[in-house]
């Protein structure tokens, strides 16, 4: 049923996690043990879907701001059998405020407003938990930037750029670029004894 999902979604062109990225994502899951996560680009609930049904103890709080997407979401979702694990937040991400803490911080929402969603939600990682930022090279497009003819994907992919930067020279955070796999994964965790305030 999932896969009907994901197949729906691509005929659509709803952005949906690649398939290398969603298996690393799943992969990491497993291996860490991660119970309590929170996503941020809902979407249909593709990659939500996946999570839960890893282990039936994951909760999975995820936020949709465009109304037909979280629409899709909640059947999806309960049609699937995942409304005790997963709740979706109908409500643009900035508004999100919450004292949880999680033990991943999945972000697949408006890349240029990555760097806003990392300062946005750090302080609700649990200590050994991590963020992972999808699409971290954008189809290949960081690597040829000036040759883009859209201004405004040109705009975009420079913030993704920008952010690459950011948190490569950032001393918070411990970082792993994993630029080979789906469409580019970072991963980021608190660099331990380190202050996240700067």
């Amino acid at each position: 049923m999932i896969e009907k999902i994901k197949e729906k979604a691509l005929e659509e062109r709803v952005p949906i996690i690649k398939d290398e990225g969603l298996s690393f994502l799943l992969n990491l899951i497993k291996e860490k043990g991660y119970k309590n996560i929170l996503e941020l680009g809902t979407a249909v609930g593709y990659s939500s879907m996946h999570m839960a049904s890893l282990d039936k103890t994951i909760h999975i709080d995820t936020i949709e701001r465009n109304e037909d997407m979280y629409k899709q979401a909640i059947k999806n979702i309960e049609d699937n059998g995942f409304a005790e694990q997963i709740h979706v937040f109908f409500m643009p991400i900035e508004e999100f405020k919450t004292d949880k803490k999680y033990d991943l911080i999945f972000v697949d929402a408006a890349k240029a407003q990555y760097q806003k969603y990392l300062e946005q939600f750090i302080d609700n990682l649990t200590d050994e938990g991590v963020m992972l930022f999808d699409n971290m090279i954008f189809h290949g497009l960081i690597y040829d930037v000036e040759s883009i003819e859209s201004r405004n994907l040109r705009s975009l992919v420079r913030k993704i750029v920008k952010f690459r930067e950011f948190v490569q020279n950032d001393k918070r955070f411990d970082i792993i670029m994993n630029d080979n796999i789906g469409d580019g994964i970072l991963v980021l965790s608190r660099r331990k004894g380190c202050n996240l305030r700067t």
